[in-house]
């Protein structure tokens, strides 16, 4: 089912699947449970930003290597 694509796509997928997750779920709960200070933010606080820039760097890396055109396949 999967071979047509190439195996970075795949992984690229997947990543960015497992930090909506992270984001988007009922599981950035649990991070709301924590109380440490990280860079003088609130972890929660920490947490969210920390997810969305490494969103925004697969999101880069999706981008650069045409990870939406069928025609060019690095």
């Amino acid at each position: 089912m999967f071979k047509k694509y190439p195996k970075r796509k795949i992984v690229l997928y997947t990543l960015i699947l497992i930090g909506f997750i992270i984001l988007e779920t009922p599981l950035i709960l649990i991070a709301n449970n924590a109380e440490p200070f990280i860079l003088g933010l609130p972890f929660f606080i920490f947490w969210n930003l920390f997810w969305w820039f490494i969103l925004t760097v697969l999101f880069l890396v999706g981008y650069l290597t045409n990870w939406g055109s069928e025609g060019n396949e690095n």
